[in-house]
């Protein structure tokens, strides 16, 4: 939570400014937001230089409904997949493993999953959400074999339920 818009900018600028300090030349960003951030965001990644390869749209097939019956149900989250900038070149994209996981047709930026439930998601002590975004490990799985290659680091500069680093490992 943050007190302002401005003060959740310069909070995003300076995480998205130590991602690229720290990316390789050949690496990318992946950054995935609601309706609620991922337009700021998308400003703050095209300030910073980096060059947005992709949008995808991650449609949650089962998403949490909208109880109060004021606005739509949130069905899905927008992934960003940058590079350093726009003249990089040499970014992994593994087109031929994702046709082939796709049943050999190419891969499309609308990605099916379902949010957590079950055993995949999470509690603590309590039997409580252990957090409120966590992501399910399809999605993520999908976002690291579009983009690296075995034997690579994967940098998840918030980590949340480490869902990231069980997926990548």
């Amino acid at each position: 939570k943050f007190a302002s818009f401005a003060e959740y900018d310069a909070f995003t600028r300076a995480w998205l400014a130590e991602c690229r300090r720290v990316l390789k030349d050949t690496g990318t960003l992946w950054v995935i937001g609601s309706y609620h951030n991922i337009f700021r965001v998308g400003t703050a990644v095209q300030d910073l230089d980096y060059w947005i390869l992709n949008d995808v749209v991650w449609v949650k097939h089962n998403p949490m409904p909208q109880f109060r019956g004021v606005r739509f149900t949130n069905a899905h989250e927008t992934l960003i997949w940058a590079s350093r900038d726009a003249g990089a070149k040499s970014y992994t994209f593994n087109y031929h493993a994702l046709k082939e996981a796709n049943d050999g047709t190419q891969m499309r930026s609308d990605w099916l999953f379902p949010i957590c439930t079950g055993l995949e998601r999470l509690k603590d002590d309590n039997g409580r959400k252990a957090h409120p975004t966590q992501k399910p490990e399809a999605l993520l799985h999908r976002a690291i074999l579009a983009a690296t290659r075995p034997g690579e680091t994967v940098l998840d500069p918030f980590f949340g339920t480490g869902t990231t680093g069980a997926v990548a490992a």
